[in-house]
């Protein structure tokens, strides 16, 4: 009798234990999705401060994949360009989402753009088509560096639309880039 009761003793405690445990993740779950959409409200009232999303990385539902894209639009937006190519590049290099990749790549090609260089831009833009063939954004700013550094492209610039690119559907996510763009000199 002294071992069932012992049982129940210790399966009461586990039980208490782990509605605390789930109460704390419930709550940490609401408190970081309040700091991203405040950091996300931020960005986009053009408030520059990072002090949401550094509270945010602190939880422990912590998305640094999210937290690092944001904290690169940041960055970008406070036209401190080379810690917005930083924290986009980690996003490439540490994460597996490709949506995000391939918005890492336009947006670093979008700042390579900034400092004037094309063919590098070219090549993130490139990534990013490869990633989705269907984006029109990056085709557009693909297109227009043609058009505007026909120097830098002798033999492309006279196309006028660019037909996607075959994507390998397995292998896509993984891999850093077929152009050599994994980090681009900044």
């Amino acid at each position: 009798m002294g071992v069932v009761a012992h049982i129940r003793f210790i399966r009461v405690y586990l039980i208490i234990i782990g509605g605390l445990c789930l109460s704390c993740g419930i709550y940490e779950k609401y408190w970081y999705s309040d700091l991203i959409g405040e950091a996300t409200k931020a960005i986009e009232e053009n408030r520059l401060d990072q002090q949401y999303l550094e509270k945010a990385r602190g939880s422990l539902f912590a998305s640094e994949e999210l937290i690092s894209y944001n904290m690169g639009v940041r960055a970008y937006r406070a036209n401190n360009l080379k810690k917005a190519s930083e924290h986009f590049y980690n996003v490439i290099r540490k994460f597996r989402d490709s949506r995000r990749k391939k918005r890492a790549y336009y947006n670093l090609g979008n700042i390579l753009v900034r400092l004037e260089l094309p063919k590098k831009a070219a090549e993130m833009y490139r990534e990013s088509l490869r990633l989705d063939p269907t984006d029109w954004e990056s085709k557009y700013n693909l297109e227009r560096l043609y058009v505007f550094y026909p120097m830098a492209f002798p033999d492309e610039g006279s196309q006028a639309s660019l037909e996607p690119e075959p994507r390998d559907e397995k292998g896509d996510e993984n891999q850093m880039g077929q152009y050599g763009a994994d980090r681009p000199d900044i």
